[in-house]
């Protein structure tokens, strides 16, 4: 049933595109037409384009909001009377925690004695930690970016972000 669906809809796919290009060919006699059909055709997909990357950048400010808006709430907590020391120290405690797991368990890895590895008992376990140890290695990246930024590079790309914002508005 499914080949079926798949054939039929391919098929009517095709006919149509064929369907078009022969209304085109019909409606379209001279070289100038054709030649003003491909320009309007180029225009099109210019515009297209155009509006793929201007989605592109509004899809990077709303990013960048959300990054500034987490950013500000998080001084606001910080600056606070009334938050709790839990609620000022969640954030560097799991950044402590997590950056110091990551550094365990690639000493763990490298340095463990291999008679008494948790390896050597249960081979299977590997795979499962090396996937762990890459999870944890990306959320690293990650906290380390938020609290030190993550280059100068992204820093210059932020600028440019911000500068073409303040010049569309």
């Amino acid at each position: 049933m499914a080949n079926f669906l798949t054939n039929l809809f391919s098929a009517g796919a095709g006919s149509i595109v064929e369907a078009v290009g022969n209304a085109i060919d019909k409606n379209v006699t001279s070289d100038e037409e054709r030649k003003a059909l491909d320009n309007e055709m180029t225009k099109a997909k210019m515009q297209y384009e155009i509006e793929v990357a201007t989605l592109g950048l509004q899809e990077k400010q709303a990013y960048l909001a959300d990054t500034a808006s987490a950013r500000e709430n998080q001084s606001r907590i910080q600056e606070s009377e009334h938050a709790s020391w839990i609620a000022k120290n969640v954030h560097p405690i799991l950044a402590i925690s997590i950056v110091g797991l990551t550094f365990f368990m690639y000493w763990y890895i490298v340095f463990s004695d291999k008679s008494t590895s948790i390896f050597k008992n249960n081979p299977e376990l590997k795979d499962i930690i090396i996937y762990i140890l890459g999870a944890l290695t990306t959320i690293a990246t990650q906290v380390v970016s938020y609290f030190f930024g993550s280059s100068s590079g992204s820093a210059d790309k932020n600028k440019a972000i911000h500068a073409a914002m303040t010049k569309e508005e």
